[in-house]
């Protein structure tokens, strides 16, 4: 899918955004991400912060149920300065040693560019998300 540049900016800008999924029986979950946006895709990694496993709820209902959105938006008290972007597709668990395109270096580079705390990280080893876009709402 092809992203309007200006909301491709608005999105690529943010430094956090909220990923939404739903278990296999519609229970729903939103969980605060770190992303890139490369081409038309969403990925996000599985760090190692507090977590002590890679089953996480997130991982579990994608499996299950691989509908998702992201939530990008911005709070000002100016309510003139408000803005969001709503970026709703399928996602995919993707485990070290999975073929993808673009190559796992290649995304891993794009969030240690974006976050400089994933240089401190094992990402290697871990899965990735990938949210494949196709409808973006924004306001």
């Amino acid at each position: 899918m092809t992203i309007d540049p200006d909301i491709r900016r608005f999105v690529e800008s943010a430094r956090v955004a909220h990923l939404a999924t739903a278990s296999a029986d519609g229970d729903p979950h939103v969980v605060a991400v770190t992303f890139v946006l490369i081409d038309g895709d969403i990925f996000i990694a599985i760090d190692e912060k507090a977590k002590t496993t890679t089953r996480l709820r997130r991982v579990t209902n994608i499996v299950q149920n691989p509908r998702a959105t992201l939530l990008v938006d911005v709070y000002d008290d100016n309510w003139s300065k408000l803005g969001w972007a709503m970026l709703r597709g399928t996602a995919e668990v993707i485990m070290p040693g999975d073929d993808i395109t673009p190559r796992r270096d290649e995304i891993l580079a794009e969030l240690r560019a974006k976050y400089h705390q994933y240089h401190e990280h094992n990402l290697a080893g871990r899965p990735l998300i990938r949210l494949s876009v196709e409808r973006v709402t924004s306001w």
